[in-house]
């Protein structure tokens, strides 16, 4: 038997935090151009894209009801909700990031890059893209995971989780051993675990089991920090795999959702709890999508018009910031002009047909 379950309702604080995982792939990538001083320091802040997989499991368990998912409005909320952005997002990149192969067009334009084992193709284009294929994935298997789950006792949950970690963790030093070295990081397969995490996190904390044991969400953040500086300390003694830095942030990362799940849940005041960053984390996605065009963009604006230029601190914050603010804008008009509208659309179509399919 399972226990009483809650779900639903907004969680601000994990909406607030989608922004900040946003923004440090943004430093992470800007980095690359040697806009960031001390960028040396943001090289595994890669590992947001672990905190997004989780946090995705988490929070499309959390929001959805029932005892079974039903796969064709879950699928068609997640298409409203990611595809119209990625395929503008990818027709402005056709005009701003060199196309080796004309066929990776359509290899982007249905998410299936981050399939290919080779890093040159999963980065293609929209570079960020990658992580929208394996999303696809997670997505076409989430209806049946969450049904299968919910029907589970806590400890066969855990078991899960656990065991599809481990699982994961093979798969990925086996493809390695293979040659395929680059490839853990971006296949979908291999970053199927974080996912299932968020998903079995969700589920324990809506029966109630995990928060009586949850610190609170400032001690979850120094954790985060903690596993990061742990994680490059790994990376300086040699150990070079990108997933490494992912599974060292783990234990913290789903700490942090669920405290912030909690504070939620139980109305704690606190800024993350804020409607300004609320805000920031909504437009988050459009920010993802388009951050690493215009850090395309300002590059070859630096070969340009500072070639050979020897950046100091205050020219690097300048152009930061300018990154930043261009990629703002950029996602706020991506947001407020293609997301909103499309899902609106999109769910209003559905909703008609399914009403004319009754009468």
């Amino acid at each position: 038997m399972t226990s009483p379950r809650t779900v639903g309702g907004n969680l601000p604080r994990l909406t607030s935090l989608r922004f900040f995982a946003a923004a440090l792939i943004l430093v992470f990538h800007a980095r690359l151009i040697h806009i960031v001083p001390g960028g040396r320091l943001f090289d595994l802040a890669h590992m947001g894209v672990a905190f997004f997989f989780v946090l995705s499991g988490f929070v499309l368990t959390w929001a959805s009801p029932g005892e079974r998912v039903e796969p064709r409005r879950f699928w068609l909320n997640r298409f409203a909700r990611i595809y119209p952005s990625h395929i503008v997002t990818l027709v402005v990149s056709l005009f701003i990031m060199p196309i080796t192969y004309w066929w990776l067009i359509p290899l982007d334009a249905f998410l299936l890059q981050a399939w290919a084992p080779y890093e040159r193709i999963a980065v293609s284009l929209n570079a960020v893209s990658w992580s929208l294929s394996a999303e696809a994935f997670f997505y076409f298997l989430a209806p049946w995971l969450i049904t299968t789950l919910r029907r589970r006792s806590p400890r066969t949950l855990v078991v899960v989780a656990v065991t599809w970690l481990v699982i994961t963790m093979a798969l990925g030093r086996a493809v390695t051993l293979m040659g395929y070295a680059e490839w853990p990081y971006f296949m979908p397969l291999a970053r199927s675990s974080e996912f299932v995490i968020g998903v079995v996190l969700a589920e324990l904390f809506c029966r109630g089991h995990l928060r009586r044991y949850t610190p609170p969400v400032q001690v979850c953040v120094l954790a985060c920090v903690a596993s990061y500086a742990l994680a490059m300390v790994v990376r300086n003694a040699g150990v070079t795999m990108k997933m490494a830095a992912s599974f060292i942030s783990l234990p913290a990362i789903c700490a942090l959702v669920v405290s912030s799940a909690l504070a939620d849940v139980r109305g704690r005041p606190g800024p993350l709890a804020s409607p300004l960053l609320e805000h920031a984390g909504r437009v988050s996605f459009a920010l993802y999508l388009v951050h690493y065009m215009v850090i395309a963009v300002t590059n070859d604006l630096m070969d340009t018009y500072l070639p050979g230029t020897k950046l100091g601190i205050p020219l690097r914050l300048g152009l930061l910031a300018a990154v930043c603010v261009v990629s703002w804008i950029c996602a706020e008009a991506l947001h407020r002009g293609v997301e909103i509208p499309a899902q609106r659309r999109i769910r209003s179509a559905y909703a008609r047909r399914r009403a004319r399919a009754r009468t």
